[in-house]
C-alpha cells in the first residue's frame, strides 16, 4: 500500500529510494510518529491496516471497516 497525505508525506520512509522498492522493503511508519492529531484508537487501526509482513492484518474490507467504526465509536464515548 502506497499512500501520501495532502502534504506528500508517505507511510513509508522513502529516503531517496524508489517508492515501489520502499513499499516492498520497508515497514510502515506508525501514523502517530507522523502526526499526533489522530486519536490513538484510530491510529492503531491504521497502523494494523498497513501491516503486510509477515501477513496482512485485516483479512477483508468488512473486517477493516468494522475496526474503523469501533475505533471511531471508542473516541466518541
Amino acid at each position: 500500500m502506497f499512500v501520501c497525505d495532502d502534504n506528500g508525506i508517505s507511510q513509508r520512509n522513502l529516503e531517496d529510494q524508489d517508492p515501489f522498492l520502499a513499499v516492498l522493503q520497508n515497514d510502515a511508519v506508525p501514523v502517530r510518529d507522523r502526526t499526533s492529531a489522530i486519536p490513538q484508537p484510530l491510529a492503531t487501526v491504521i497502523d494494523r491496516a498497513l501491516i503486510d509482513n509477515p501477513e496482512i492484518y485485516y483479512k477483508s474490507a468488512a473486517e477493516f471497516k468494522q475496526a474503523l467504526f469501533n475505533s471511531i465509536s471508542s473516541v466518541d464515548s
